[in-house]
């Protein structure tokens, strides 16, 4: 049996100034913003740099009842241990990004380590672990798994799918490409990835709501007329099952074929990234063509942008 603890709510006061705390003092990744109108409220998930594991929902107190425990969810004591792997690199810089530290380094016998405040009071410890400690290697990897690289890149593959998407203009979203509309150009994108990515053969995969016959069929004519917002809602969907997948699939499953396909899991994964980028190449040509603007990429070494950024090179 395979289990992983995925994420750790984390109480906040308000969603923007926490991704603002997060992702510009800590460098942590922004790997979801998602509103839910069901509970009015948003679905907010940070990372540590290079981390794969265990993310932090950021989420926002509800309840009156809730609002006390904001910056103080462990009663006082040290409430999260974020490992380093250069551990005065990172002390000096978030000093000088004024984070406040209430206990200076100190050496123990398990490695080096510092308690500092976020921006609500709760207490973290900054750990660097010793080499040959039991946790220095979930910190430092001597050898990286392939399910990692994968899921690095599949996160760098979503975010520039999202950013894409985000770059058609309203006037091109129903405008006919090859005798079809823009917009499913991209639902056959999507449904492919959601459909191909996992297993093409699960005899409990649902349709989204927004589907019907042919609606993902670039030879098909279709009456029904999807909206930016619906699309968004798929992509999103998409994004959170395939990285929960990611999270749980180990290198040695990568060659076993899902129940009743007859492909391995390596090659539907490599199959639909080469689907994804042939008809995200086809959708960047018809900004570019249309606009004279070229939609951004992070290729293999850029960052995923935090806050602001240009969708456009």
């Amino acid at each position: 049996m395979t289990q992983a603890l995925v994420h750790i709510a984390l109480v906040i006061k308000d969603y923007d100034e926490a991704i603002d705390f997060y992702t510009k003092k800590l460098h942590f990744i922004l790997t979801e913003d998602t509103y839910q109108p069901e509970q009015d409220k948003r679905w907010v998930v940070v990372s540590p740099p290079g981390a794969c594991g265990t993310t932090v929902l950021l989420a926002k107190a509800s309840k009156p009842e809730q609002e006390p425990f904001i910056g103080n969810q462990a009663g006082g004591r040290v409430f999260l241990f974020l490992g380093t792997d250069d551990f005065y690199r990172d002390y000096e810089e978030m000093k000088e990004l004024g984070i406040t530290f209430i206990r200076e380094p100190k050496v123990q016998e398990y490695g080096i380590v510092a308690v500092f405040e976020d921006l609500y009071g709760n207490l973290w410890d900054l750990v660097q672990f010793r080499e040959g400690h039991p946790m220095a290697d979930r910190v430092i990897k001597k050898e990286t798994a392939l399910t990692e690289i994968i899921s690095d890149q599949t996160n760098r593959a979503l975010w520039e799918v999202k950013n894409v998407i985000e770059c058609v203009p309203d006037e091109m979203w129903n405008k006919e490409y090859c005798k079809m509309p823009c917009w499913k150009h991209i639902y056959h994108m999507l449904h492919s990835l959601d459909l191909w990515f996992i297993n093409p053969r699960d005899k409990e995969y649902g349709e989204p709501e927004i589907h019907e016959k042919n609606l993902n069929n670039l030879d098909a004519v279709s009456v029904k007329q999807l909206t930016r917002d619906e699309i968004n809602d798929y992509f999103y969907g998409i994004s959170r099952k395939i990285t929960y997948y990611l999270l749980k699939l180990t290198d040695d499953e990568l060659m076993y074929m899902p129940r009743d396909c007859e492909y391995s899991k390596f090659t539907l994964i490599l199959a639909q990234f080469r689907h994804l980028h042939t008809h995200m190449g086809m959708v960047m040509g018809f900004i570019t063509a249309d606009t004279g603007l070229w939609p951004r990429v992070l290729g293999l070494e850029n960052p995923v942008p935090t806050g602001e950024y240009s969708r456009y090179f």
